[in-house]
C-alpha cells in the first residue's frame, strides 16, 4: 500500500482532533460540484469534513448525477461504526455517478491497529477506471459494503513496486470484520504487464460476496483469496463469464476464476454459474494451500454450474494425499476440458465418473449441458431455459441462500447455479386461528409451462368455512398499499390480491384449487404470488380472517 507518510500525519491529527472536537456529523448530506457552499463539492471534501468533525450517527451522502475525477484518501474517521455507518449513494441510481481515479486508486482507505477504518458503503456508483485500483484498503480496514456498483475495465496501477492490476484490494491482518460485496458488475482489466484481478483479498475472513457479475475479460483471476484465514467466506449467487488470460501451462491453477490459496480455506462456494473459456493453464475454482495440524475442510463447493470450454473446472492441490475438499450437487459440462484434478500439475478427469473415482467427491452431481439461454453469445444470458436439467440438483444449500441472482425465492429443493428455474417456493408466515392452527399453503403436481396437474392446496384451516385463494403479480405492492399489509392479530397480506377464487373448506379444514399452467413460452420468467385467506372467528384479526403463508409460482 501507498500513502504511508500521509497516514502518519493524518493519524497524528486524528489523535489530536479526536480530543479537541466533538463528533458532529450525522444525517443526510448532498454532494454536488455545482451547488452552493451548503453541499460538498467532491468526494474528497466530504471525507475531509468527516475526518475533521467526526461521526455522531449514520451519515448518508447523496451524490448528484455527474462525472467525477478524483483520487480519495480516507483515513480512519472518528465515531464511524457498524451503527454509525457512512454511505455514498448515487441519488438518481446506477449509471448516473461516473467516477474515475485521478492520480492513483479511486478510493484508498488507510488504518492502523489502534484506529480502524470502518463501516463505509458505496451504493450505485460507476467506477470507470483509474491509474490504480477502484477501492483499496490497508490492514485494519473493515466492515465495508459495495453494492449496486459497476466497475469498468481500466483499473491499472502505475505505482512503483505494485505488481497487480486489481479492481478491489484488501490487505487484512486476519481479524477485521468482513466486507459485503453484492449486486455489482465487475469487469477485469485484460492482462498486460501486470497480473489482473477482480477482487484481491489477503488474510481476510467472514466476507460475503454474492449476486455479482464478474466479466473476466482476459484477466488472470476473478477472485483471489490468499493467506491465512479459517473464517468462512461466503461466495454465492454470482455469475462468472467471459474468458481468462490465454496462458498455456501444464498447471491448471496458473489462472483461475476463483483461487483460495496458501492456507486460505473453509470457504463456501455455492450456487454460482460459471460460463467461461479457460486456457490449458486455467480453472474455475483452485482450492489449495498448505494445511498444518488437524486438516480442516479445505473448501465447500455445492450447487454450482460449471460450463467450461477447455481448462479444468475444479483444481485441488494434492500435497501427498487427497485434501479434505467437499464438493457435491454441481452440474458439470466441460467440452474439451477436465472436470477436476487432485493435483494442479497432473492431468485430471475428463468425465464425472472418472472424477468421482479420482476424488471421491460429487457423488450427487451430474454431467450434462445445463441449457443456459446464451452462455457464449454476443449478448450473454446465463438464465436456464425452460427445459434446463438443473432443477433440484443442488445439495447442502446454506440457509443464507434464500433467493437467486434475480431475487427469486429458492424452493425446498434448490436448482444448481445462480438462477432458480421454474419452481414453487414458500415465503412468509401465516397466523393462527381455530385450535391454534396456522393455515398452510401447499401444492401438488408439476410446476412447468404447459402443466395441467398443478394445484394449490390448503391445510390446517377452520372447517366448513369460506377460503379465498388470492393471487397477483407482486409481493411488495398492491392496490391497498405496500406489502406485507397487516390486518391485525399477527396476520399479514403477503400477495397482491389481483384475482381471487373462493372455495369452502372441507370438514377436515382442507381445500384445493387447480391451476393449469399455460404452455406459452412468453410466460417464462414470470413470477406469480399466492396466499390463502380463511374466515375464522378464532383469528386474532379484527376482520375474523386467518391467512396462510404465501407461495411464489416462478415460471
Amino acid at each position: 500500500m501507498q500513502h504511508r507518510s500521509f497516514l502518519a500525519a493524518t493519524l497524528l491529527s486524528a489523535t489530536l482532533l479526536g480530543t479537541a472536537l466533538p463528533a458532529q456529523m450525522a444525517g443526510t448530506y448532498v454532494l454536488d460540484p455545482n451547488a452552493s457552499s451548503s453541499a460538498f463539492h467532491s468526494f474528497t471534501e466530504a471525507c475531509n469534513a468527516m475526518f475533521v468533525s467526526g461521526i455522531a450517527g449514520p451519515v448518508e451522502i447523496l451524490v448528484m448525477p455527474g462525472t467525477y475525477t478524483e483520487s480519495v484518501l480516507v483515513p480512519p474517521l472518528q465515531g464511524a461504526s457498524s451503527t454509525n455507518t457512512i454511505t455514498f449513494r448515487a441519488l438518481a441510481g446506477p449509471g448516473t455517478v461516473l467516477l474515475s481515479g485521478a492520480a492513483g486508486d479511486t478510493f484508498a482507505l488507510l488504518a492502523v491497529a489502534f484506529l480502524h477504518n470502518t463501516s463505509m458503503t458505496w451504493d450505485g456508483i460507476d467506477f470507470l477506471g483509474a491509474p490504480g485500483h477502484a477501492i483499496s484498503a490497508s490492514a485494519f480496514v473493515e466492515d465495508l459494503e459495495i453494492r449496486n456498483c459497476t466497475f469498468a475495465a481500466g483499473h491499472r496501477s502505475n505505482a512503483a513496486g505494485e505488481y497487480r492490476h486489481a479492481v478491489i484490494v484488501s490487505e487484512n491482518s486476519g481479524n477485521e470484520a468482513g466486507w459485503r460485496i453484492h449486486h455489482n458488475h465487475i469487469t477485469l482489466s485484460s492482462h498486460t504487464n501486470r497480473t489482473s484481478y477482480g477482487i484481491y483479498q489477503s488474510n481476510g475472513g467472514d466476507w460475503s460476496i454474492h449476486h455479482n457479475t464478474f466479466d473476466l475479460n482476459s484477466g488472470d483471476t476473478g477472485l483471489w483469496m490468499i493467506n491465512n484465514n479459517r473464517r468462512i467466506d461466503r461466495v454465492y449467487n454470482n455469475l462468472f463469464l467471459g474468458q481468462l488470460n490465454a496462458i498455456n501451462s501444464s498447471y491448471a491453477n496458473t489462472v483461475c476464476v476463483i483461487r483460495a490459496d496458501i492456507s486460505n480455506y473453509e470457504n463456501e462456494f455455492t450456487h454460482n454459474t460459471f460460463a467461461v473459456q479457460l486456457p490449458s493453464g486455467g480453472c474455475c475454482i483452485a482450492t489449495s494451500g498448505y494445511l498444518q495440524g488437524t486438516l480442516p475442510t479445505q473448501n465447500y463447493i455445492y450447487g454450482n454450474i460449471f460450463y467450461t470450454i477447455g481448462g479444468t473446472a475444479i483444481c485441488m492441490t494434492n500435497n501427498g494425499s487427497v485434501p479434505p475438499l467437499e464438493s457435491n450437487g454441481n452440474v458439470f459440462f466441460c467440452p474439451g476440458g477436465e472436470i477436476g484434478r487432485t493435483d494442479a500439475g497432473t492431468p485430471g478427469a475428463t468425465t464425472l465418473s472418472a472424477w468421482q473415482t479420482l476424488s471421491g467427491k460429487d457423488t450427487n452431481s451430474v454431467e450434462i449441458d445445463p441449457a443456459l439461454t446464451s452462455p457464449f453469445g454476443s449478448t450473454i444470458d446465463l438464465r436456464p431455459l425452460p427445459n434446463s436439467p438443473i432443477v433440484g440438483i443442488a445439495v447442502n444449500t446454506p440457509s443464507y441462500v434464500t433467493d437467486d441472482y434475480a431475487g427469486r425465492f429458492r424452493d425446498g429443493q434448490p436448482d444448481a447455479g445462480a438462477y432458480e428455474a421454474t419452481s414453487f417456493a414458500h415465503y412468509g408466515q401465516g397466523c393462527a386461528g381455530t385450535n391454534a392452527l396456522v393455515p398452510a399453503m401447499g401444492s401438488t403436481g408439476t410446476v412447468a409451462l404447459g402443466s395441467t396437474n398443478f394445484s394449490f392446496s390448503l391445510t390446517q384451516a377452520a372447517a366448513n368455512t369460506l377460503a379465498v385463494l388470492m393471487g397477483g403479480l407482486s409481493r411488495t405492492t398492491s392496490s391497498a398499499g405496500s406489502l406485507p399489509f397487516s390486518i391485525g392479530g399477527g396476520c399479514q397480506i403477503l400477495a397482491s390480491p389481483d384475482a381471487v377464487r373462493s372455495l369452502i373448506s372441507s370438514p377436515q379444514g382442507t381445500a384445493a384449487a387447480a391451476f393449469p399452467i399455460p404452455s406459452s413460452t412468453s410466460l417464462s420468467g414470470f413470477d406469480l404470488f399466492f396466499q390463502w385467506a380463511v374466515i375464522d372467528a378464532a383469528s386474532g384479526s379484527a376482520y375474523g380472517i386467518t391467512v396462510s403463508d404465501a407461495g411464489a409460482l416462478q415460471l
